[in-house]
């Protein structure tokens, strides 16, 4: 009898983590339990997510309780795993203390009713980020890179490296899933498969010399890898982001998230939790928005008003734009009078897939400040023209994803055989003064072991002119600042290589889940068909952003349906 509590515990490990069907993605029961909490006193409804967990003293995290490495129970009947550890990493950074946490059992079926639910904060569970999904919740930056991949045996790796290795091998797949229709895409001959009803069936099988390979997710495969002692992941030919979500039209939460993501990446911190539970690989780039601004848990706001911009779109037919004018090639206006310009087209062609009119613009000329508050408080829909996406704008209003990726570059004279900072050396460059331009090309040069001379100017056009007399090699600056200046002037190019990385985006009304999900699915659409490779070809020579692409269907028709009033105002 003394032994039952302890047999019971195993079978509930073992059923958490073979699940029902032996897949990790079927439901368990929740083996875990929370020390009790002091209740509360409860905040009036509606009120922000930072402002909950600001009132309860504790984060609350959905996790899987069934999936290695990222939430499992472990052999103590305590949950563990990568999502586990980044959860409470949150919850020291907002509150100080990293047991400040509850973790609440989730499936991917069921994240997204917890969040609307508001059982939970946070779902951080292996969810990709899908096109649909993007219909109940809003999601991070992704912090995993999945996608279907083999598991073989380590001594068998050198000859399987892909889907192209599979010729005349026995792949096991699980009949439940996708992979064997995904995996026989991929290759130009019909493969071999076994299937299994089970996936620890299938690596069961591998284990017993059955099958040479097994096909699945990645993330599924870190589980089938711990069970079977010396086989190795290889591969991978899809990829699909896993992000963290968290509840929509919440802008303040959605920073909060974002940018201590951001932090835990710059300090290590992700790096580190990463090599933990993926040791046989590094961590993804995790795209980093410049600054060093953030939100503290303390400044949440009792309560948030959600825009309804769609709504504003479709009584007046016609979207609002803000725009600088004068930052060429993203939107100026052209010898002819007209505006002009990389963001400028795009906007257009936005309109032309929502209202089947890519005149139905009014663009409205502003500063970057007063266009920033016009956005804010609701006078114009979207805001352009090589707008950066910085931390502090980040707490100021929402963006698309990037749509140019700017930074510091070198501006030279065409023909020149310098191409980078290592040709460079012994030569002078020129700087504009008060900008971080000098100390960015310096600590590149230092990388490269350089030596150069930094020759500072009070202005670009002051800065061009050395360089087209042939007294400094290069000018180094902001790209977005410079690429227009040189498209004016003949000779004059700047090259393709970024010292530093600063996306740009369109500007979007703070805390309106439903228009950001329209634009960036239309984006995501407009970049399958190729319409933004072209695009961006015809303003730019380099290559366009690598853009996570998002599975599935958009959850929704990328129209805006106008309202009687607006018809009646076409006609």
């Amino acid at each position: 009898m003394r032994q039952l509590p302890i047999l019971l515990l195993l079978v509930c490990v073992l059923v958490a983590c073979s699940g029902i069907d032996g897949t990790p993605d079927t439901a368990t029961p929740r083996p875990v339990s929370t020390p009790p909490q002091a209740t509360p006193t409860p905040l009036p409804a509606g009120t922000t997510t930072g402002a909950q967990v600001r009132a309860r003293g504790r984060l609350r995290v959905g996790v899987r309780y069934d999936l290695q490495p990222f939430g499992f129970v472990d052999e103590r009947g305590h949950v563990d795993g990568f999502d586990v550890a980044l959860g409470r990493e949150f919850a020291r950074r907002w509150l100080g203390d990293a047991e400040a946490v509850e973790f609440r059992q989730v499936r991917t079926d069921t994240a997204v009713e917890h969040i609307q639910a508001g059982d939970i904060d946070l779902a951080i569970a292996a969810l990709p980020h899908t096109q649909d999904g993007e219909a109940g919740v809003d999601f991070t930056l992704p912090y995993f890179r999945d996608g279907q991949a083999l598991l073989v045996r380590a001594v068998d790796a050198a000859s399987i490296e892909g889907p192209g290795s599979l010729e005349n091998r026995l792949v096991g797949v699980s009949r439940w899933n996708g992979a064997n229709v995904a995996l026989q895409s991929a290759v130009p001959f019909t493969l071999s498969v076994q299937l299994y009803d089970r996936f620890d069936y299938a690596v069961a099988a591998m284990g017993r010399g059955e099958v040479q390979v097994v096909a699945d997710l990645r993330h599924r495969l870190f589980w089938g890898a711990a069970m079977l002692p010396g086989s190795v992941i290889v591969g991978q030919y899809s990829w699909t982001p896993l992000a963290m979500a968290y509840p929509q039209n919440d802008a303040f939460f959605a920073d909060l998230v974002n940018l201590t993501f951001q932090e835990m990446v710059a300090d290590g911190t992700y790096a580190n939790l990463y090599a933990r539970w993926f040791a046989q690989e590094d961590p993804p780039v995790v795209e980093r928005w410049p600054g060093s601004e953030r939100p503290l848990l303390t400044d949440a706001p009792l309560f948030a008003a959600a825009p309804n911009t769609l709504g504003g779109i479709r009584v007046r037919g016609r979207l609002v734009v803000a725009l600088a004018p004068d930052r060429s090639p993203f939107s100026y206006v052209d010898d002819s009078g007209t505006l002009a310009g990389y963001d400028v087209t795009l906007v257009r062609l936005l309109a032309e897939r929502w209202l089947g009119d890519p005149s139905a613009v009014d663009f409205v000329p502003a500063s970057m400040d007063a266009a920033m508050e016009m956005l804010r408080t609701g006078q114009v829909d979207m805001l352009v023209g090589g707008v950066a996406h910085t931390r502090a704008a980040e707490m100021q209003i929402d963006f698309s994803t990037t749509t140019y990726v700017a930074g510091e570059s070198l501006m030279v004279i065409a023909g020149t055989p310098v191409t980078g900072v290592g040709d460079l050396v012994g030569q002078q460059v020129a700087v504009v003064t008060g900008t971080d331009s000098g100390d960015v090309l310096l600590a590149a040069a230092q990388r490269e072991g350089v030596a150069l001379t930094v020759i500072p100017q009070p202005s670009l056009a002051s800065a061009m002119t050395l360089l087209q007399e042939g007294q400094v090699a290069a000018v180094a600056g902001d790209r977005a600042l410079m690429l227009g200046p040189a498209y004016a002037t003949p000779g004059v190019g700047v090259l393709p290589l970024r010292l530093t990385e600063v996306p740009l985006a369109v500007g979007l009304p703070p805390g309106d889940s439903a228009f950001r999900d329209l634009v960036n699915l239309t984006l995501q659409a407009m970049a399958r068909d190729g319409q933004m490779t072209g695009l961006y070809q015809t303003w730019f020579e380099d290559s366009p952003p690598v853009q996570d692409e998002w599975p599935g269907a958009p959850y929704r028709l990328l129209r805006i349906e106008l309202s009687s009033a607006a018809e009646g105002d076409l006609e």
